[in-house]
């Protein structure tokens, strides 16, 4: 599969802008949004970071959203949406809003301290977060993934007094300055824009935000499992850690990625080189005890974030070795402390509201059981059989691509599946999925700005029914009007 050149796509896209449908459907979603434009243009005289206006992920037609409960959300304008998006997957477990977190975080609205104070509500939250990653000794609570993940590389440096980390091409850890260096080809501008060159020192370093800084010491893994851990051997008296992610989103493939960061995590036990699994996608998605359980990934630091959350209130984790932890916990004597000690807590860092709706919703979860995978499973098994089906009918290739229990896009590939990052990455036809996404708003179905699916016990069967309605009644318009979909 060869990418578009950029002089290719922008043509493409003029030629797109200018066809009545495409008219017609901007001119629709102005039309039935006009109220949640109106707020959006006023938000953004004002406020630079709301989702809406994120560089990279904003939505064409931003909705101003009033009201959420289960798998529906109602936007300025009074639409009523099936919600695929579900706040990046953090509220997919059990929807917006579950009557059991929300009545045991109202409980404790109006007594409990907020921030910056012990409740014992921690030692719950801990004490049942045991029961599910029984391989965590101790844990810090933070309030973001990319918190997370920052916390795991200071602690690991902490413990080993080194600098250098690597991570994996196309891996997502957040937005800190390591993270965001060759991580998801879409904030790269692929493929318009070429991937830099793989050579003996792996990746060149390639920065996909402005204002990063150099990173000198900062390690590139190709997706290559024998190529990873030369390069992990090579740099063992450097390296400070590893990061990797069991799947990543802008690579969906288990298949294809565990065993390359399976392998990279055994070569760094063998070479006492701390390895961070970073979970925040796929904790608790992979069964309890998410990727690391489900396949064998032994590390050191494990991060989690998104559904460790509960109520859309912002909580993550890092846990793992006590050891490692415990260079951020006091000593007792703050001043043998100085010095000696490192810190990864913020003033609102697991605030008690944020501990309360964890503990409710991941008790939720424990009280749901296996039943909970089952019923996922299945609705991901009857989306991809449906979208088998319709591939065979009508030759347009719609596919829905993911992991876990479950996160995941739909997407237009020829393939089922891709032998590397790259391979996939040339495969993804962007302008197509951005487009998918605009016509499920007009069909009633809420994507941010990519056709990504969140599901869990958040949409029925009905509810997945009248997806898969939305989402290949979609994709016929989209052939009916002629979309040149690419071919291998």
């Amino acid at each position: 599969m060869t990418a578009r050149t950029a002089a290719a796509t922008d043509e493409m896209i003029a030629g797109l802008l200018g066809e009545q449908w495409i008219i017609d459907l901007f001119t629709d979603l102005g039309e039935r949004q006009a109220t949640s434009a109106g707020l959006a243009d006023r938000l953004r005289r004002g406020s630079v970071s709301n989702h809406v206006l994120w560089p990279f992920h904003a939505p064409q037609f931003p909705l101003a959203v009033t009201r959420a409960e289960g798998c529906r959300i109602t936007d300025a304008d009074g639409n009523v949406y099936l919600d695929a998006h579900l706040g990046f997957g953090a509220q997919a477990l059990h929807g917006h809003n579950p009557g059991p977190v929300a009545d045991f975080v109202r409980g404790h609205l109006g007594t409990q301290p907020g921030n910056g104070y012990f409740h014992p509500l921690e030692l719950g939250l801990t004490d049942l977060l045991r029961t599910f990653v029984p391989h965590c000794e101790k844990f810090a609570f933070l309030n973001s993934g990319t918190d997370a993940t920052a916390a795991a590389i200071r602690l690991a440096r902490a413990h080993t007094g080194r600098r250098m980390v690597a991570k994996f091409e196309g891996a997502l850890h957040g937005v800190h300055d390591i993270a965001a260096h060759n991580t998801a080809f879409w904030y790269h501008g692929h493929p318009v824009e070429p991937f830099p060159p793989i050579d003996e020192n792996g990746v060149r370093p390639l920065p996909a935000l402005t204002g990063l800084p150099p990173v000198p010491d900062l390690l590139i893994l190709p997706n290559d499992a024998d190529q990873a851990a030369a390069l992990i051997e090579r740099h063992a008296g450097e390296l400070a850690c590893v990061l990797g992610e069991a799947v990543s989103s802008s690579f969906p493939y288990a298949e294809r990625t565990v065993p390359v960061i399976r392998r990279a995590a055994d070569v760094c036990a063998a070479l006492r080189i701390p390895f961070v699994l970073d979970e925040v996608l796929t904790g608790f998605r992979y069964g309890p005890g998410g990727a690391a359980t489900h396949f064998g990934i032994h590390a050191d630091l494990y991060c989690y974030g998104k559904v460790i959350s509960g109520l859309g209130i912002p909580l993550s984790a890092v846990g793992g070795d006590a050891r490692m932890l415990e260079h951020a916990q006091t000593s007792g004597m703050a001043l043998t402390d100085l010095g000696r000690k490192t810190c990864v807590q913020t003033t609102h860092a697991g605030n008690t509201l944020a501990l309360a709706a964890s503990f409710a919703s991941l008790s939720l979860l424990r009280d749901k059981g296996d039943a909970y995978y089952a019923r996922t499973r299945a609705k991901v098994d009857r989306i991809r059989a449906r979208l088998g089906e319709f591939r065979a009918e009508t030759g347009i290739p719609l596919r829905l691509l993911g992991f876990g229990d479950f996160i995941g896009s739909f997407g237009f590939v020829a393939e089922d599946d891709y032998p590397g990052y790259r391979e996939f990455a040339d495969a993804v036809d962007p302008i197509a999925v951005i487009l998918l996404t605009l016509m499920l708003r007009r069909r009633g179905v809420y994507m941010l700005s990519l056709p990504m699916l969140f599901t869990g016990d958040a949409h029925s069967d009905a509810d997945i029914d009248e997806l898969l309605t939305a989402v290949t009644g979609a994709a016929r318009d989209m052939d009916a009007n002629g979309y040149p979909w690419r071919s291998a």
